[in-house]
């Protein structure tokens, strides 16, 4: 035989160095159809595809021996001799295949005019034998090799016996074997080519081999007749049937008959994946009234059984984004784990797969995946992601959801996996959490809600403020008898005062008490401000002068830091000659009764628990004054009965020790600064804003004078 062109190792070289193209299908020097750079990866099937003959390079030298794809034909065409020659018409010549290539073969003149896909064995006659090869669809150039095996020793279908070959010359993975004979019942058929991958919707970067181990034919001994009573006459290759082969050949040494050691290797590999296989096999699959359950060289990948769902999602589940070679590694190691005892004990490979799973999950790509599948043509797609989501909670040791823990939430506690915790709330590693789904009764990733307020029970008071168990920096809030997300407003519980100044009507006044801007160490009463401090006050100045085109009041507690954060407001808002008294209620010790408990109270508790324990939980009475009665005396013996004296708008500056007490009173103990529960405690420069309306009436608004109203 004369092979035209290059050998198959120089043709896939040529073409990713030169690539192909016409003056109707122009390609770059590159190799590279895409407009991008020499580095843009290159699409195997996309530079060895055209749309129709009209888009074929010139047949030359350069291009003798070489098949290019055409759409419109379906089927490829290969340069002869100077012309483009359909696959169809080979008269003269034949078709081989090796490492994914077509090549036209020169027949020597007097050579019998065999297809290079008939087999004839000296033997029983045998039908065709025909097939699809999957892991995503094989495409044209792919080999196909039949070896026969020993009936004694069918396990080792190497070669030794008869051999046939075919080659996939369509873009679905299909292959053809014609008038098979065979002197064995036992058939090993290889396939090596490369694949349209399902994940990234491109062609795979190399070839890979998947094989099948198959049984002709049932016999008197299968079925206790006299006659064969089925003749298989169509072989399926994919990651099942390659993945069972070492099993079926460890179970056959141990003497067990191959249909059942077949059937026992696939029960094991679909239960490494979490798939029920009793469920399974309860469903049909064939369509031409057949009940027996199928094997795996019967499945098709794409079709709407459970079983092409199951195929699918373990297909899918070992790709992930590996590459050919990190691929095929991962499902013979699989297959080596499986052969001894028929479980995987590898649980870190579990990990990784579910971890990519979930990530999937997450981001809902698995419509990725059915664009990718539906983009190439195929009509059906199964729904292989109920069985790639079951796969996760069993990779993570998570026990069976039933209606016994319906609800419950959890977490991954393996430490190999990247979606690891420490516990419930730790979110350093991932925020992912699982719940068991009510009425599914399957694992699922529980919502951001579900997780977040796992636990919580009913809010201890209507409009109650919690944080996320595991988001952190999302809250939530109690409302109408249910837990819902809060708004950044009700989170903060706090408006910005600049706002809250520009929506202010004519006719209104408005008195903002706030906690005095950021301080040094010094507590006392001559402790200063930081120079950060300065500048903060001094920003909030200027962002009201941006609006304000009125002076403003100001007073203090009679404190160093107190009086610099009034200074500083009134020079940021440009205001001079502006009017700073000094205001003894607005002393941080308003609401103390007796300074002495109080003293020993936050000595033994910390201050910010023991003020917001009394502001919110009504503790230490001992030490405190009631906190409506002392509010109450604030508001309207002080501020409101002196409002005349004052300006419209009025800025107070005090501390924290009174603005917490004071924001517990007005926002009814909503505002979220309960330290002792929450571990929230107000910021600099917030408090609350009192708006008197004309007809006298009084509203209260928690204010900040900086991004958030909580430390």
């Amino acid at each position: 035989m004369k092979k035209f062109g290059l050998t198959a190792v120089g043709f896939a070289a040529a073409l990713l160095v030169n690539g192909c193209g016409s003056d109707e299908n122009p390609s770059s020097g590159t190799g590279n159809n895409s407009g991008g750079g020499p580095d843009t990866p290159i699409s195997l099937l996309d530079t060895l595809s055209v749309l129709s003959a009209a888009n074929l390079p010139a047949c030359d030298a350069n291009h003798e021996g070489r098949a290019f794809f055409v759409q419109n034909e379906n089927m490829p065409r290969l340069c002869v001799k100077g012309s483009w020659r359909s696959a169809a018409d080979s008269t003269d010549f034949s078709i081989t295949c090796s490492d994914g290539f077509l090549h036209a073969v020169d027949k020597i003149t007097n050579q019998p005019n065999l297809d290079v896909d008939t087999v004839r064995f000296n033997g029983l006659q045998r039908d065709s034998i025909l097939g699809i090869v999957q892991n995503g669809p094989f495409i044209f150039g792919t080999s196909v090799i039949l070896n026969e095996a020993s009936e004694m020793n069918f396990y080792r279908a190497d070669g030794i016996g008869h051999t046939a070959s075919s080659c996939v010359q369509s873009n679905d993975g299909r292959y053809t074997l014609e008038s098979v004979s065979t002197n064995s019942n036992y058939l090993k058929i290889s396939a090596t080519g490369f694949y349209r991958n399902m994940v990234t919707g491109g062609t795979s970067a190399s070839p890979v081999t998947l094989s099948a181990l198959t049984k002709i034919a049932n016999t008197s001994e299968d079925a206790g007749a006299t006659v064969p009573i089925r003749v298989r006459n169509s072989v399926n290759v994919n990651i099942l049937t390659q993945l069972e082969i070492p099993r079926i050949e460890q179970l056959a040494m141990n003497h067990i008959d191959f249909t059942e050691a077949k059937a026992q290797a696939e029960r094991e590999i679909f239960a490494a994946f979490g798939i029920d296989t009793v469920q399974l096999y309860s469903q049909p699959y064939f369509t031409d009234g057949r009940m027996d359950k199928p094997v795996a060289e019967d499945l098709d990948m794409f079709g709407n059984s459970e079983y092409s769902a199951a195929l699918f999602a373990i297909s899918a589940m070992l790709q992930g984004d590996r590459s050919e070679a990190d691929m095929m590694s991962l499902v013979n190691n699989l297959a080596e784990d499986i052969k001894g005892d028929g479980i995987w004990n590898d649980p870190n490979w579990k990990i990784k797969i579910a971890d990519w799973v979930v990530g999937l999950d997450t981001l809902w790509k698995y419509n990725d995946i059915r664009n990718n599948v539906s983009s190439w043509g195929v009509a059906a797609i199964p729904n292989f992601e109920r069985y790639m989501r079951a796969f996760v909670p069993i990779a993570y040791g998570f026990e069976a959801c039933t209606d016994i823990n319906a609800g419950q939430v959890t977490f991954v506690n393996q430490g190999q996996s990247a979606l690891f915790a420490n516990d419930y709330e730790h979110a350093d590693h991932s925020t992912v959490r699982f719940i068991c789904d009510v009425n599914s009764k399957e694992w699922r990733i529980a919502q951001p809600i579900e997780k977040d307020t796992a636990g919580f029970g009913p809010g201890e008071y209507d409009k109650e403020i919690r944080e996320g168990r595991v988001s952190h920096d999302t809250y939530y809030i109690f409302d109408s008898g249910a837990w819902r997300v809060a708004t950044p407003q009700e989170a903060d519980g706090f408006t910005d005062l600049v706002e809250v100044y520009a929506n202010l009507k004519p006719d209104e006044k408005a008195v903002f008490i706030i906690r005095h801007s950021e301080r040094t160490d010094d507590t006392g009463p001559t402790g200063h401000l930081t120079s950060n401090g300065k500048t903060y006050a001094r920003n909030l100045g200027a962002r009201l002068a941006a609006i304000a085109k009125e002076d403003f009041y100001y007073g203090y507690s009679g404190y160093t830091r107190t009086q610099e954060t009034c200074e500083e407001i009134a020079i940021g808002k440009g205001q001079v000659g502006y009017t700073l008294d000094i205001l003894p209620y607005m002393d941080g010790a308003w609401y103390v009764k007796d300074g002495a408990k109080v003293n020993d109270y936050t000595n033994a508790e910390g201050g910010w628990v023991v003020y917001s324990k009394y502001a919110f939980a009504g503790a230490y009475e001992d030490a405190f004054y009631d906190l409506k009665t002392r509010s109450e005396e604030l508001i309207k013996d002080n501020i409101l009965a002196n409002i005349s004296t004052m300006k419209r708008v009025n800025v107070m500056c005090t501390h924290d020790y009174l603005v917490v007490p004071l924001l517990a009173y007005v926002t009814d103990g909503h505002a979220n600064v309960r330290y002792y529960e929450k571990w929230r405690w107000v910021n600099y420069m917030a408090g609350v804003a009192m708006i008197i309306s004309a007809d006298g009436s009084v509203r209260y608004v928690p204010v900040k004078g900086l991004e958030s109203g909580t430390m």
